[in-house]
């Protein structure tokens, strides 16, 4: 198996450790008698961790071997996860769930500078596009198996997690510091010229913010509005589960086509059109309808995400910090929005404001994309 393919199975093995894990923390801690505030503060423990540090685990990367730095931030996580196998209180969770992000800043960025380093310009997407598939199905199994879980293994279920997460370290390929750093993936007659690059980049980085809130938003929420609808746990997740599928099947098509990079429209198309479907979460839709428009907003999720991480990847250095500034906009975005979301759902009194709030900010976003790009003649 070539490293690039071990590479990207190993994103989807570790997106199925942590949603295993980050599913069980607010299961366990609503057993445990939290309420909506501490819930909500959860996601918000994470995600500031992380998008705090995923920078400086980027750029640490760009210095040592990748693959060292990726199996530090792993020990740190299956360590932290054992350590919540014991956990009893819901502050457990708000102290050992930021240990954990800071693991996931090492080891995110690294692994995914790794894999550019091992392409070339005409395979850069594709591996990327393996990639993605890979951890997008691993996120979507892993809230899965950790719902299962809970109900068999309780908190035990954290050992579950740790130890599919303890064969990474059986696959992870040894890399030499500083090997396959000199892949031209930019210059020369290899892609549009820098300006445009970097204003292609800045506008992706700003949907991969706005997306990944978007659907944050909607997985913390719409709970909530669920039940006000006299609907079922089951509905959520088949309505919610629109989302993971819709993404992992617009990976499939990003990859395979190379018509939307460095092209204005399917960027800023995809995101509108997201925005719009989320409106929808606000009515009363049959569950059937929405599992549609939810794989709408999942194409939204998934071209925003695969801009965002291509065009930071698609240059002849720094690919670590690069990485790293990619995954701390998308954890910006998974507390920032929410919090937003949530306090407009206290300020209005309603609990369809979350979801008119962030279709309202998907639009301003892809807004602000377009006078990006157009400012650069794009």
């Amino acid at each position: 198996m070539s490293r690039v393919a071990r590479y990207a199975a190993m994103g989807g093995v570790m997106d199925y450790t942590i949603y295993i894990a980050l599913s069980l923390a607010p299961l366990l801690a609503e057993r445990w008698g939290a309420g909506p505030l501490q819930l909500g503060i959860l996601p918000v423990a994470l995600a500031l961790s992380y998008s705090t540090t995923a920078i400086l685990g980027g750029r640490i990367s760009d210095r040592v071997s990748r693959t060292s730095l990726a199996r530090l931030g792993l020990a740190l996580i299956v360590l932290t996860f054992l350590a919540l196998s014991r956990a009893s209180e819901v502050w457990h969770f708000y102290v050992g769930l930021p240990v954990a992000a800071f693991g996931m800043a090492f080891f995110w960025p690294a692994l995914q500078a790794a894999i550019a380093d091992e392409s070339t310009p005409a395979t850069l997407s594709r591996n990327l596009g393996w990639f993605n598939i890979c951890w997008s199905t691993g996120k979507g199994l892993g809230v899965l198996t950790g719902g299962i879980l809970l109900g068999i293994l309780g908190r035990n279920g954290f050992i579950a997690a740790a130890a599919v997460g303890g064969l990474l370290f059986l696959v992870m390929p040894k890399v030499p510091r500083g090997a396959g750093r000199g892949q031209p993936l930019a210059g020369g007659d290899t892609g549009p010229p820098k300006p445009v690059r970097d204003a292609f980049r800045l506008a992706a980085l700003i949907a991969n913010f706005t997306a990944f809130g978007l659907a944050t938003s909607i997985l913390n929420h719409y709970p909530l509005w669920n039940t006000l609808l006299g609907r079922s746990g089951r509905d959520y997740g088949v309505v919610v589960g629109g989302i993971f599928i819709g993404q992992t099947l617009f990976f499939v098509v990003l990859r395979k086509f190379s018509g939307w990079r460095y092209r204005v429209v399917p960027l800023l198309a995809l995101q509108t059109v997201s925005a719009l479907a989320a409106l929808a979460l606000a009515t009363s839709l049959p569950v059937g309808v929405l599992v549609l428009l939810m794989g709408l907003v999942g194409g939204g999720l998934g071209i925003s995400y695969f801009s965002s991480i291509y065009y930071s990847l698609h240059a002849d250095d720094a690919r670590g910090g690069r990485a790293g500034l990619h995954e701390a906009m998308l954890g910006s975005g998974n507390f920032a929005l929410p919090l937003l979301a949530g306090l407009a759902a206290h300020l209005f009194g309603s609990p369809r404001a979350p979801y008119l709030f962030i279709g309202i900010a998907v639009a301003l976003s892809a807004t602000a994309q377009g006078v990006i790009l157009l400012r650069r003649r794009v």
